[in-house]
């Protein structure tokens, strides 16, 4: 009996200690696991030490170490990024009309989808983390406000129609102009700015419409006018070629008389066998049929 009793010890202290082993090695491993950081590529990592904050130097890519549970690693995408505000429900971060509603100088209301292109400066990540937090936070922070504003200081200088015409591009760039210096003041490196749609007001748009109906009228006249005067140009020099043909001609049968009584003699139908000459010409005789 006492042997019973002393294998059923034994078999409970070895799975104590069995137990004991397995929980300090699933330990170990977290602490490992948490010890490591992982940033992959076109990332960049910020460490917050819980006595001293976030810290100046940021982990390139590649596996770093840190202090277990004390420092906490936030991986940053420093990659372009991109972030759209569409009147396309299904587009954009935020679902629904997100077009920026704006007025022109001329005062229209115009609705304007953009997409702002950006990449945060590795460099001053820290300071991006310390100042802004996270990748979200920024976006609605900075990027999102800060667009929405440059694009209707941007239009606001602008009449309607310049917004369509050569003069767009020049738009584009007074919204990269004031987002280079306004995302630039937080770290944040502007690419590009694509002015993907300008929507007018249906009125607006009625009239934008009958005045290219009109253009179009115009510059068929104008075709239809050019034509005409092509033409007649045509016909004209025509004429006077027809002319000049003509006065050469007579000049040519004045110099050579002959040349009237050949012609004459050949106009002449083959049965005729007499007929009345002018003195002046001289007659042909067939001399066979004499």
């Amino acid at each position: 009996m006492a042997t019973v009793i002393e294998l059923k010890q034994q078999f409970l202290q070895g799975r104590l200690k069995f137990g004991i082993v397995a929980a300090v090695i699933i330990v170990v491993v977290f602490i490992i696991l948490d010890g490591l950081v992982f940033v992959s590529a076109g990332h960049v990592g910020v460490i917050f030490d819980q006595g001293r904050g976030v810290l100046e130097n940021e982990i390139d890519e590649g596996v770093h170490l840190k202090v277990p549970f004390w420092q906490q690693a936030t991986v940053m995408d420093a990659r372009t990024q991109e972030y759209t505000m569409s009147i396309a429900t299904e587009e954009g971060a935020i679902k629904g009309d997100d077009s920026i509603e704006s007025r022109t100088k001329d005062g229209q209301v115009v609705w304007v989808d953009a997409t702002v292109l950006f990449h945060i400066d590795k460099t001053e990540a820290d300071d991006i983390k310390r100042e802004l937090g996270a990748e979200e936070e920024y976006m609605t922070k900075i990027v999102r406000p800060r667009a929405r504003e440059a694009v209707r200081t941007a239009v606001a200088k602008y009449n309607a129609l310049d917004l369509v015409s050569e003069t767009r591009s020049d738009v584009v760039k007074e919204m990269e102009n004031l987002l280079t210096e306004a995302y630039g003041r937080h770290n944040i490196v502007l690419e590009e700015v694509v002015l993907r749609n300008i929507t007018y007001s249906s009125d607006f748009a009625n009239a934008i419409e009958e005045k290219e109906v009109a253009r179009q009228r115009i510059k068929t006249a104008e075709y239809q006018k050019d034509q005409a005067v092509e033409l007649k140009e045509k016909i004209i020099i025509e004429a006077q070629a027809a002319a000049e043909a003509i006065r050469l001609k007579g000049e040519a049968l004045r110099n050579n008389p002959e040349v009237i009584q050949l012609e004459f003699v050949n106009k002449l139908a083959p049965n005729v066998t007499w007929g009345i000459l002018p003195n002046s010409v001289t007659p042909l005789l067939n001399v066979p049929q004499l």
